[in-house]
């Protein structure tokens, strides 16, 4: 009989750690739940500031090649690429 009672305790305390454990996980994996929110949303901020970044130095490319010939070829590549670009929203809106 007292072999089932130090069972029966053994049992008890192995589910209070498995309980402990639980709500340690838990609250583990709530934080790293608002650790990634606070991630993406970082990432997607600095996606914006590099395509910000992007369109600020095809500007200055721009106006560097109104003094600078050598780089007015691939200005000039650049500039009709995104006539296209602009065509197709264009056509796509269009539609």
């Amino acid at each position: 009989m007292e072999q089932a009672k130090d069972l029966v305790s053994r049992i008890n305390e192995q589910v209070l750690e498995l309980l402990g454990r639980h709500r340690a996980l838990k609250s583990e994996g709530t934080e790293l739940q608002t650790q990634n929110a606070e991630l993406l949303k970082s990432i997607k901020e600095l996606k914006t500031e590099i395509d910000k970044l992007k369109e600020q130095i095809v500007k200055l490319k721009i106006t560097k090649s109104l003094t600078d010939k050598e780089d007015s070829i691939e200005v000039k590549a650049k500039i009709e690429e995104l006539l296209r670009e602009i065509d197709k929203c264009v056509g796509l809106l269009n539609q």
